[in-house]
């Protein structure tokens, strides 16, 4: 377990225009397409890129629950980190 800082990829600019700093998102495992994403209220706000992808794609296979808290919102540009739950 491990926390991670990274941005949103993709970001779904319906959705980020609902976010604050200090939203706090559910960090989702996606199998067709295999991606993660960070989901707002049912939808998705955007995919988790991350050096450490595969280590968060194991943990979730294993059922390590992670959320994203939004720390940083600059434009389209989404800052988040990745803790476990």
């Amino acid at each position: 377990m491990f926390t991670e800082v990274t941005n949103l990829a993709s970001p779904n600019m319906s959705v980020v225009g609902t976010l604050v700093i200090g939203s706090v998102l559910t960090v989702v495992l996606q199998e067709a397409p295999l991606r993660v994403v960070a989901m707002s209220g049912g939808n998705t706000a955007g995919s988790i890129t991350s050096a450490r992808l595969a280590d968060i794609i194991q943990c979730l296979r294993a059922g390590q629950q992670y959320e994203a808290r939004v720390t940083q919102i600059s434009g389209g540009a989404v800052t988040v980190e990745i803790y476990p739950v």
